[in-house]
Protein backbone atom coordinates (compact mmCIF):
# COMPACT_ATOMS: atom_id res chain seq x y z
CA UNK A 1 0.00 0.00 0.00
CA UNK A 2 1.40 3.39 -1.02
CA UNK A 3 1.56 6.50 1.16
CA UNK A 4 1.03 8.79 -1.83
CA UNK A 5 -2.31 10.33 -2.81
CA UNK A 6 -3.38 12.06 -6.02
CA UNK A 7 -5.27 15.35 -5.96
CA UNK A 8 -6.89 15.53 -9.38
CA UNK A 9 -8.59 18.43 -11.13
CA UNK A 10 -11.59 17.59 -13.35
CA UNK A 11 -12.34 20.05 -16.17
CA UNK A 12 -9.57 19.80 -18.73
CA UNK A 13 -7.93 16.83 -16.98
CA UNK A 14 -10.55 14.08 -16.71
CA UNK A 15 -13.16 15.48 -19.07
CA UNK A 16 -13.96 18.47 -21.27
CA UNK A 17 -17.66 19.26 -21.09
CA UNK A 18 -19.42 15.94 -21.54
CA UNK A 19 -16.53 14.20 -23.28
CA UNK A 20 -13.92 12.16 -21.41
CA UNK A 21 -10.27 12.94 -22.01
CA UNK A 22 -8.87 9.89 -23.86
CA UNK A 23 -7.30 7.44 -21.43
CA UNK A 24 -8.76 9.13 -18.33
CA UNK A 25 -10.69 6.06 -17.17
CA UNK A 26 -7.68 3.80 -17.61
CA UNK A 27 -5.45 6.28 -15.75
CA UNK A 28 -7.80 6.53 -12.77
CA UNK A 29 -8.21 2.77 -12.62
CA UNK A 30 -4.43 2.28 -12.78
CA UNK A 31 -3.97 4.61 -9.81
CA UNK A 32 -6.71 3.09 -7.66
CA UNK A 33 -5.73 -0.49 -8.50
CA UNK A 34 -2.17 0.34 -7.38
CA UNK A 35 -3.57 1.58 -4.07
CA UNK A 36 -3.13 5.30 -4.77
CA UNK A 37 -6.19 7.17 -3.43
CA UNK A 38 -7.61 9.85 -5.74
CA UNK A 39 -9.25 13.00 -4.36
CA UNK A 40 -11.01 15.10 -7.00
CA UNK A 41 -10.60 18.82 -6.27
CA UNK A 42 -12.39 21.22 -8.61
CA UNK A 43 -12.93 24.95 -8.78
CA UNK A 44 -16.15 24.35 -10.71
CA UNK A 45 -18.88 25.49 -8.32
CA UNK A 46 -21.85 24.51 -10.49
CA UNK A 47 -22.32 20.91 -9.32
CA UNK A 48 -22.56 19.45 -5.81
CA UNK A 49 -20.23 16.47 -5.11
CA UNK A 50 -22.95 13.87 -5.77
CA UNK A 51 -23.54 15.32 -9.25
CA UNK A 52 -19.78 15.19 -9.92
CA UNK A 53 -19.82 11.50 -8.94
CA UNK A 54 -22.69 10.87 -11.36
CA UNK A 55 -20.87 12.68 -14.17
CA UNK A 56 -17.66 10.73 -13.59
CA UNK A 57 -19.63 7.49 -13.86
CA UNK A 58 -21.65 8.60 -16.90
CA UNK A 59 -18.97 10.39 -18.92
CA UNK A 60 -15.75 8.64 -17.87
CA UNK A 61 -16.98 5.28 -16.57
CA UNK A 62 -15.17 5.72 -13.25
CA UNK A 63 -16.88 5.08 -9.92
CA UNK A 64 -16.16 7.13 -6.82
CA UNK A 65 -18.05 8.57 -3.84
CA UNK A 66 -19.05 12.14 -2.84
CA UNK A 67 -16.57 12.17 0.05
CA UNK A 68 -13.78 11.94 -2.56
CA UNK A 69 -14.90 15.20 -4.24
CA UNK A 70 -14.05 18.70 -3.01
CA UNK A 71 -15.56 21.70 -4.82
CA UNK A 72 -14.92 25.41 -4.46
CA UNK A 73 -18.55 25.71 -3.33
CA UNK A 74 -17.81 23.67 -0.21
CA UNK A 75 -14.89 25.95 0.65
CA UNK A 76 -16.94 29.08 -0.12
CA UNK A 77 -19.66 27.91 2.28
CA UNK A 78 -17.04 27.36 4.99
CA UNK A 79 -16.11 31.06 4.76
CA UNK A 80 -19.64 32.33 5.46
CA UNK A 81 -20.00 34.03 8.83
CA UNK A 82 -23.61 35.22 8.71
CA UNK A 83 -26.83 34.75 6.75
CA UNK A 84 -29.13 35.14 4.97
CA UNK A 85 -26.98 34.50 1.89
CA UNK A 86 -27.60 35.76 -1.62
CA UNK A 87 -26.17 33.33 -4.18
CA UNK A 88 -25.32 34.24 -7.77
CA UNK A 89 -24.45 30.80 -9.04
CA UNK A 90 -25.87 27.36 -9.68
CA UNK A 91 -27.16 24.41 -7.69
CA UNK A 92 -23.76 23.33 -6.39
CA UNK A 93 -23.25 26.69 -4.70
CA UNK A 94 -26.81 26.89 -3.36
CA UNK A 95 -26.62 23.33 -1.98
CA UNK A 96 -23.30 23.97 -0.22
CA UNK A 97 -24.65 27.12 1.43
CA UNK A 98 -27.82 25.45 2.71
CA UNK A 99 -25.91 22.38 3.91
CA UNK A 100 -23.70 24.74 5.91
CA UNK A 101 -26.86 25.85 7.73
CA UNK A 102 -27.58 29.22 6.12
CA UNK A 103 -30.83 30.52 4.64
CA UNK A 104 -30.94 31.85 1.08
CA UNK A 105 -32.39 35.19 0.02
CA UNK A 106 -32.74 37.17 -3.19
CA UNK A 107 -33.29 40.42 -1.31
CA UNK A 108 -30.10 42.52 -1.46
CA UNK A 109 -31.26 44.51 1.56
CA UNK A 110 -31.53 41.38 3.75
CA UNK A 111 -28.40 39.57 2.60
CA UNK A 112 -25.47 39.59 5.00
CA UNK A 113 -23.31 37.52 2.65
CA UNK A 114 -23.25 37.28 -1.14
CA UNK A 115 -21.54 34.29 -2.77
CA UNK A 116 -20.71 34.44 -6.47
CA UNK A 117 -19.70 31.50 -8.66
CA UNK A 118 -20.07 30.14 -12.16
CA UNK A 119 -23.54 31.21 -13.34
CA UNK A 120 -24.56 29.98 -16.78
CA UNK A 121 -27.98 31.64 -16.29
CA UNK A 122 -26.41 35.01 -15.57
CA UNK A 123 -28.32 38.09 -16.66
CA UNK A 124 -28.18 41.79 -15.94
CA UNK A 125 -30.65 41.71 -13.05
CA UNK A 126 -28.93 38.79 -11.27
CA UNK A 127 -25.60 40.60 -11.44
CA UNK A 128 -27.17 43.89 -10.35
CA UNK A 129 -28.82 42.24 -7.34
CA UNK A 130 -25.54 40.61 -6.23
CA UNK A 131 -23.68 43.92 -6.65
CA UNK A 132 -26.38 45.73 -4.65
CA UNK A 133 -26.01 43.23 -1.79
CA UNK A 134 -22.23 43.70 -1.70
CA UNK A 135 -22.56 47.46 -1.93
CA UNK A 136 -25.03 47.36 0.97
CA UNK A 137 -22.39 45.78 3.19
CA UNK A 138 -22.82 42.02 2.63
CA UNK A 139 -19.55 40.08 2.74
CA UNK A 140 -18.62 39.11 -0.82
CA UNK A 141 -17.22 35.61 -1.38
CA UNK A 142 -16.08 34.40 -4.83
CA UNK A 143 -16.05 30.65 -5.38
CA UNK A 144 -12.94 30.85 -7.60
CA UNK A 145 -11.05 33.09 -9.99
CA UNK A 146 -10.88 30.85 -13.07
CA UNK A 147 -11.57 33.20 -16.00
CA UNK A 148 -12.54 30.24 -18.21
CA UNK A 149 -13.22 26.53 -18.10
CA UNK A 150 -12.59 24.03 -20.92
CA UNK A 151 -15.37 22.34 -22.88
CA UNK A 152 -15.27 20.02 -25.88
CA UNK A 153 -14.43 22.63 -28.50
CA UNK A 154 -12.85 25.49 -26.61
CA UNK A 155 -13.29 27.64 -23.53
CA UNK A 156 -16.32 29.15 -21.80
CA UNK A 157 -16.37 32.07 -19.31
CA UNK A 158 -15.70 30.87 -15.77
CA UNK A 159 -16.59 32.02 -12.27
CA UNK A 160 -13.84 34.63 -12.35
CA UNK A 161 -15.49 36.30 -15.31
CA UNK A 162 -18.88 36.24 -13.55
CA UNK A 163 -17.37 37.65 -10.36
CA UNK A 164 -15.58 40.44 -12.24
CA UNK A 165 -18.94 41.86 -13.31
CA UNK A 166 -20.22 41.98 -9.72
CA UNK A 167 -16.96 43.30 -8.26
CA UNK A 168 -16.70 46.03 -10.89
CA UNK A 169 -20.27 47.15 -10.30
CA UNK A 170 -19.95 47.03 -6.50
CA UNK A 171 -16.46 48.49 -6.31
CA UNK A 172 -15.51 45.69 -3.92
CA UNK A 173 -13.04 42.79 -4.21
CA UNK A 174 -14.38 39.58 -2.73
CA UNK A 175 -12.71 36.87 -0.68
CA UNK A 176 -11.64 33.92 -2.86
CA UNK A 177 -12.52 30.35 -1.83
CA UNK A 178 -11.15 27.92 -4.44
CA UNK A 179 -7.75 26.89 -5.68
CA UNK A 180 -5.07 28.05 -4.96
CA UNK A 181 -6.18 29.58 -1.65
CA UNK A 182 -4.95 28.54 1.77
CA UNK A 183 -8.55 27.62 2.65
CA UNK A 184 -8.68 25.05 -0.17
CA UNK A 185 -5.21 23.71 0.61
CA UNK A 186 -6.04 23.36 4.30
CA UNK A 187 -9.21 21.41 3.53
CA UNK A 188 -7.34 19.02 1.21
CA UNK A 189 -4.59 18.48 3.79
CA UNK A 190 -7.23 17.84 6.46
CA UNK A 191 -8.85 15.18 4.28
CA UNK A 192 -5.45 13.64 3.47
CA UNK A 193 -3.49 14.30 6.68
CA UNK A 194 -0.38 12.25 5.89
CA UNK A 195 1.79 11.23 2.94
CA UNK A 196 2.91 12.84 -0.33
CA UNK A 197 0.31 14.69 -2.42
CA UNK A 198 0.52 14.71 -6.21
CA UNK A 199 -1.48 17.53 -7.79
CA UNK A 200 -2.57 16.86 -11.38
CA UNK A 201 -4.12 19.84 -13.15
CA UNK A 202 -4.29 21.85 -16.35
CA UNK A 203 -4.16 25.42 -14.98
CA UNK A 204 -0.89 26.79 -13.53
CA UNK A 205 -2.39 29.71 -11.60
CA UNK A 206 -4.82 27.49 -9.68
CA UNK A 207 -3.86 23.80 -9.81
CA UNK A 208 -0.09 24.16 -9.83
CA UNK A 209 -0.16 27.11 -7.43
CA UNK A 210 -2.15 25.00 -4.96
CA UNK A 211 0.73 22.50 -4.73
CA UNK A 212 2.77 24.49 -2.21
CA UNK A 213 4.68 22.91 0.63
CA UNK A 214 6.95 19.93 1.26
CA UNK A 215 4.21 17.33 0.81
CA UNK A 216 3.21 18.49 -2.68
CA UNK A 217 4.41 17.62 -6.19
CA UNK A 218 2.69 19.13 -9.23
CA UNK A 219 2.02 17.74 -12.70
CA UNK A 220 0.70 20.01 -15.46
CA UNK A 221 -1.26 18.23 -18.21
CA UNK A 222 -1.79 19.51 -21.74
CA UNK A 223 -5.45 18.55 -22.23
CA UNK A 224 -7.00 21.72 -20.78
CA UNK A 225 -6.29 25.44 -20.89
CA UNK A 226 -2.46 25.37 -21.07
CA UNK A 227 -0.87 25.28 -24.51
CA UNK A 228 2.72 26.35 -23.74
CA UNK A 229 4.12 24.83 -20.53
CA UNK A 230 7.31 26.90 -20.79
CA UNK A 231 5.23 30.00 -20.01
CA UNK A 232 3.42 28.44 -17.05
CA UNK A 233 3.47 30.55 -13.90
CA UNK A 234 4.21 29.01 -11.48
CA UNK A 235 6.22 26.31 -13.18
CA UNK A 236 5.13 22.74 -12.41
CA UNK A 237 7.41 20.04 -11.09
CA UNK A 238 6.49 17.89 -14.10
CA UNK A 239 4.69 18.25 -17.43
CA UNK A 240 2.65 15.36 -18.88
CA UNK A 241 0.74 15.04 -22.12
CA UNK A 242 -2.41 13.77 -20.41
CA UNK A 243 -3.77 12.09 -17.29
CA UNK A 244 -2.42 8.68 -18.30
CA UNK A 245 1.09 10.07 -18.63
CA UNK A 246 0.66 11.83 -15.28
CA UNK A 247 -0.49 8.59 -13.65
CA UNK A 248 2.60 6.81 -14.96
CA UNK A 249 4.78 9.51 -13.37
CA UNK A 250 3.06 9.00 -10.02
CA UNK A 251 3.24 5.21 -10.21
CA UNK A 252 6.94 5.27 -11.11
CA UNK A 253 7.81 7.44 -8.10
CA UNK A 254 9.37 5.91 -4.96
CA UNK A 255 6.38 7.13 -2.89
CA UNK A 256 4.00 4.95 -4.90
CA UNK A 257 5.98 1.74 -4.54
Amino acid sequence: MTDASVVCDLDGVVYRGNTAVPGAKEALLALTEAGVPVLFVTNNSARPPEHVVEKLARVVGFETTPDRVVTSSVVAASLIEAGPVLVMGEVGLERAVTLAGFDLTQDPDRARTVVVGLDRHLNYERAATAADAARNGAKLIVSNRDPTFPVENGLKPGAGACAALVETAAGITGVTAGKPTRAMRSLVEKLVPTGPLWMIGDRPDTDIALATGPRWTSILVMTGVTTDPTRADPQPDHVAEDLMAAARLVLSSPEAR
